[in-house]
């Protein structure tokens, strides 16, 4: 009878142990809720006028100072966010073909949110998901893994998606005009709070990805925020207008001389309707916690905020844009909230689009696929100390023949280097440096240490053996897959001065 009791015992313990050894991958002890916002076009110069973000998810949890997109344009940071890989594993290196593509190389059928959806969460996407989408699909298509859709039909015009817009939900096409009560940012929160309440009432886990077309052009606000203050005065540096461009690649001295002269008065109005774009997305952010906290689920919420990618206004000559290789493209906001976080946290690991799927499979406690490229960031959000990459890879734009004919078969003119010959480039952001090979040839290196706003081009005076180190890294990188992407981030460090 000792014997048994001892057996008993014993497997009660090991039991109890293996209870513990599973459950204590995850954060929470139960399976945390995620919401992603999402931003179209925000730059960090825009994070001051969204002071119930910055209150809400900054100080209540962490704010990244080094966060970045790896291809700075719409399509092609989705996909990677989604995907948790570099555009060149994606094949998604511009808008177009984009959606498109992405759907015929079944992609769709392997992304964060399906990973949660057969892990139990109910999921949900609302407002803007791929450019082009739904074309080649069918109108009323929807893509694998989401529980409920409502998402933007593409323009077959020159519209935006803030009236006058369709959303496919759940397969019903479902037209909106421009009435006060169908300014878009708003019908997103509509049914962000519908779910919410429905996932709870479900007693289910659930990911929300909430994806507003502000400050996207023509950055228009809602009726309530007409009337505000629209003489914002966008934040110089000293890269504004920048006056010398002869040690710039050609490709960039060719991108001032649009014949349209762009000056301050230019980018202060810009900017200002940007600003004044953002504030119904600042309402969200707002209301989209208060409804957690009532339905007790924001202490079990990780609420994630962030841009697809940066904006420049006026960076040495360029008019209003995006698609470079400059600070104001590739680093934008991210700030996250939810479970162990410290308040108050600032985290200055390069971190990147790539490492949002790892992160958040990582907090549900799932695992991901081997072609993962992205790390997760877990660790930096609980202020571990752990090895951590030198650079990243930033790319943009097709550069073989082919995909070029493929891409301007549906020709969308979203950013200014879509337009130039030779203008695709690759290249390392790293720690305290940036070195880019444009397809035509030509070189760009900054000293971001001594050079933050990259005003003096390296290309041009650095030895020839620290050129060949650069090359020769990029080159390995700019191929790489899975494993073998995060090991070469981890050597990356290269010394320009």
């Amino acid at each position: 009878m000792q014997k048994k009791i001892i057996i008993v015992v014993i497997a009660l313990a090991l039991l109890a142990g293996a209870f513990y050894t599973v459950t204590n991958t995850r954060l929470f002890k139960d399976s945390p809720n995620v919401i992603i916002i999402l931003t179209d076009d925000m730059d960090n110069s825009l994070t001051p006028y969204m002071p119930k973000t910055n209150q809400l998810i900054g100080e209540q949890g962490a704010a990244f100072s080094n966060y970045f997109v790896t291809t700075p344009l719409c399509c092609p940071s989705r996909a990677s966010m989604l995907r948790g890989q570099y555009a060149h594993n994606t094949d998604i290196l511009e808008n177009s073909p984009g959606f498109a593509r992405f759907y015929k190389l079944n992609e769709e059928e392997n992304t964060l949110n399906v990973w949660l959806h057969d892990a139990g969460y109910r999921t949900a996407l609302y407002g803007k998901y791929l450019n082009n989408y739904p074309v080649n699909a069918g109108r009323n298509y929807i893509p694998p893994g989401w529980t409920d859709w409502a998402a933007f039909i593409a323009n077959n015009d020159d519209g935006d998606f803030y009236y006058n817009y369709t959303m496919n939900e759940n397969g019903t096409l479902v037209e909106y005009g421009d009435a006060p009560e169908d300014y878009s940012t708003d019908v997103i929160l509509d049914k962000s709070l519908t779910f919410i309440d429905d996932s709870v009432k479900a007693d289910s886990p659930f990911f929300l990805f909430v994806s507003v077309y502000a400050p996207h052009g023509p950055a228009t606000a809602a009726p309530r925020h007409l009337a505000l203050d629209h003489a914002s005065t966008y934040p110089q540096k000293p890269s504004f207008l920048e006056a010398d461009l002869s040690d710039k690649p050609q490709l960039i001295q060719s991108l001032s001389n649009t014949g349209d002269e762009f000056d301050a008065g230019d980018a202060n109005n810009s900017f200002a309707i940007r600003a004044v774009s953002l504030q119904a997305v600042d309402e969200l952010v707002e209301t989209l916690v208060q409804t957690l906290e009532q339905n007790g689920q924001l202490d079990n919420t990780y609420i994630f905020f962030v841009s697809d990618n940066g904006f420049h206004l006026g960076e040495h000559q360029l008019p209003s844009g995006k698609g470079t290789a400059y600070e104001e493209d590739i680093r934008v906001p991210l700030m996250v909230r939810g479970p162990g976080i410290t308040p108050g946290t600032q985290i200055s690991q390069v971190a990147a689009n790539i490492d949002l799927a790892p992160t958040i499979a990582e907090i549900a406690g799932i695992s991901t696929p081997d072609f993962v490229d992205g790390r997760s960031f877990v660790p930096c959000l609980m202020g571990e100390e752990v090895p951590w990459r030198d650079g990243l890879l930033i790319e943009f734009g097709y550069i073989d023949e082919e995909a070029i004919n493929e891409a301007l078969k549906d020709p969308e003119t979203d950013n200014l280097l879509m337009d130039v010959a030779g203008g695709a480039f690759r290249g390392i952001r790293g720690v305290d440096y940036v070195y880019v090979e444009y397809a035509n040839g030509e070189a760009e290196v900054y000293d971001l240490a001594a050079d933050p706003y990259q005003l003096e081009n390296l290309a041009g005076r650095l030895s020839p053996e620290t050129l060949a180190t650069l090359h020769t890294k990029l080159e390995a990188l700019k191929y790489c897959e899975g494993s073998d992407c995060r090991n070469l981030e981890e050597d990356l460090e290269v010394d320009i001065r």
